[in-house]
């Protein structure tokens, strides 16, 4: 995994990109999760948060400061998605 410029993020790829992380990862195969599903309903504990959390760094280049893991930050792929796209402007 590369680290990628944050200037050149689109949030759709993103939100594919740690959908996909998810699935690939923490989730079983029969239950992969979408980019609008509850991260937290589909079974995501905090080890599994720190595994997206660990992508998030080697992907995109920052960690997550803990007053920003919040529920609208991390409810969803799409909410990470947001996140990392709004902190890269």
């Amino acid at each position: 995994m590369s680290t990628r410029p944050l200037s050149r993020l689109d949030p759709e790829e993103v939100a594919k990109a740690v959908t996909a992380f998810i699935n690939a990862t923490i989730m079983a195969r029969s239950h992969p999760v979408q980019p609008d599903d509850d991260l937290e309903l589909a079974g995501l504990d905090s080890m599994a948060l720190l595994k997206v959390l660990l992508f998030i760094e080697a992907q995109f280049g920052f960690w997550m400061p803990d007053e920003d893991l919040v529920a609208a930050n991390i409810r969803t792929a799409r909410a990470f998605a947001t996140y990392i796209c709004r902190r890269s402007v």
